[in-house]
């Protein structure tokens, strides 16, 4: 497998998705659904909406293929009233960082066929219209799961809503993982997983999936001897997705000079970081060194940028990681064929397993790597709360007209956490 990393990089990609479960035979075979959905998507007239009437225990819903229709469903808000089959677990989210991945989603649930999965209890979603999922924490209010205590809290995939309930299956021994055991998921297998963040502040919890990148990306540059490079080029060097993939491959491969770009508003900023090396602003990366061997990882999803990297850089070998990278990658790979994605649910998870990097491992070490850097203070606070189903709607209305305010960080939390800790 080093071998085809090395040397086929897509191939080995589309290898490891097919293990993972991002990419499967139902892919090949989704076609007429999508169509269906497309055309009813171009037929369809948007729903009604009343912004003023919205009940508390409403989740917002999208249409597929027609981003800008939405409704609002009502859901029982009575928890403690809810039937909780076997292993079923009712969890309310607590914090979930909400951003533009939101949008990614939409055009997802009839390739993956994951059905029900992402449905707050199975019978809320409807054909066209389903719930938008994001990586949150959530507390269990309820369990009818021998292993899973009422009260401790998980990191997962769940739906932005009141509440979700989730089959569980398998558990570890210590209580620190389970794995969902939805019926007839094919979905990718990254999502099943729930990590258990109790004993950690939700700061930490928020930034595991950072981490969880962060950590394999840089063992397995290691692994691969950083592929003969000097450097490691990081687009969006502002981001907490850049900033953590750089302090965690300076933590294990120190002698890999960082190099961030970045925009030259925050240009200052990441100077002063002590994990970066070198900094530049995307008009001026021609003024960096360019004949070091490099490794490229465009974490801004900016084909623009992408594009004048593998242009300047002498690039040994380069990923995408970011929204808008996928439409970018054809033409990219044009240009240099030693490129491919990296991907949480693919990569991050396939390496954890192979090499046994345990979530608690990954969560232990986000928490060490917080404290040194004091993230908490820098990046723990300043959040917008939300809760509402039309404050989620504003949200997400503002990411799809791209009218969100630069820089402004987003929290949302269920309007029912504070009834359900009470009980």
């Amino acid at each position: 497998m080093k071998f085809v990393e090395r040397h086929i990089p897509r191939l080995g990609w589309l290898l490891k998705a097919v293990r993972a479960r991002a990419v499967t035979p139902h892919m090949l075979r989704s076609g007429s659904a999508v169509r269906a959905a497309q055309a009813s998507a171009r037929s369809a007239e948007a729903p009604e909406i009343d912004l003023e009437s919205i009940p508390e225990s409403a989740l917002l819903q999208i249409r597929l293929y027609r981003k800008e229709h939405v409704r609002f469903k009502e859901v029982d808000a009575d928890l403690d009233r809810i039937e909780l089959a076997e292993n079923e677990v009712l969890f309310v989210p607590r914090s979930v960082i909400v951003n533009r991945y939101i949008l990614f989603y939409n055009n997802v649930y009839l390739p993956l066929d994951i059905g029900t999965f992402l449905d707050p209890h199975g019978t809320i979603n409807s054909t066209y219209f389903k719930a938008i999922p994001a990586w949150s924490v959530c507390r269990v209010h309820r369990s009818n799961h021998p292993a899973i205590e009422e009260g401790s809290v998980f990191h997962g995939f769940f739906a932005i809503g009141p509440y979700s309930v989730r089959t569980i299956g398998a558990v570890d021994q210590d209580q620190s993982t389970a794995l969902q055991n939805p019926r007839g998921f094919k979905g990718p297998l990254e999502w099943l997983r729930l990590v258990r963040t109790d004993g950690y502040p939700d700061f930490v919890a928020d930034l595991f999936e950072y981490f969880k990148i962060g950590i394999t990306y840089a063992r397995q540059l290691r692994d691969l001897d950083g592929y003969g490079a000097e450097q490691l080029v990081l687009s969006s060097a502002s981001s907490a997705s850049a900033q953590i993939i750089a302090m965690c491959v300076r933590e294990i491969l120190p002698e890999l000079t960082i190099v961030g770009l970045t925009s030259p508003g925050s240009l200052e900023m990441v100077e002063e970081l002590p994990y970066f090396d070198e900094a530049y602003a995307y008009d001026d990366l021609t003024s960096s060194v360019g004949t070091r061997p490099s490794l490229y990882l465009d974490v801004r999803g900016s084909e623009s940028v992408s594009m004048a990297c593998l242009e300047h850089f002498a690039i040994k070998r380069w990923w995408v990681y970011g929204e808008g990278g996928d439409e970018s990658l054809p033409r990219l790979l044009k240009l240099n064929r030693r490129g491919t994605h990296y991907s949480n649910g693919i990569d991050s998870l396939l390496y954890a397993n192979r090499s046994g990097i345990s979530d608690s491992d990954i969560l232990a070490q986000a928490d060490a790597l917080s404290r040194k850097h004091d993230l908490e203070k820098r990046w723990g606070t300043g959040y917008r709360t939300i809760s509402s189903p039309r404050e989620v709607y504003e949200l997400y209305d503002s990411f799809l007209h791209d009218t969100h305010p630069s820089g402004e960080r987003v929290r949302y939390v269920s309007p029912f956490l504070e009834r359900a800790r009470s009980n």
